[in-house]
């Protein structure tokens, strides 16, 4: 599978992350079940490279950083 392809299913599979949580301020058992899920996807791109793995880190992370934003009680995550 060529890089492209593989970074257009890691953006699919964030997208399907969100949607599956929503975008609201997630309670402590949604969150450990999102970072489960997270990591779950971070082993998928391991076993494609390294470089993907971190791609995805650094992506995931954003959307984590999202969700703690939400939780500290900014209403637009920023």
């Amino acid at each position: 599978m060529d890089n492209r392809t593989v970074i257009y299913n890691m953006h699919r599979d964030i997208w399907n992350l969100t949607e599956k949580y929503g975008y609201e301020k997630l309670t402590d058992e949604q969150w450990k079940r999102f970072c489960d899920d997270g990591f779950t996807l971070q082993a998928k791109y391991r076993k494609v490279g390294r470089s993907m793995e971190l791609l995805f880190r650094d992506e995931f992370g954003a959307v984590q950083s999202y969700y703690e934003r939400l939780k500290e009680g900014c209403p637009d995550g920023r």
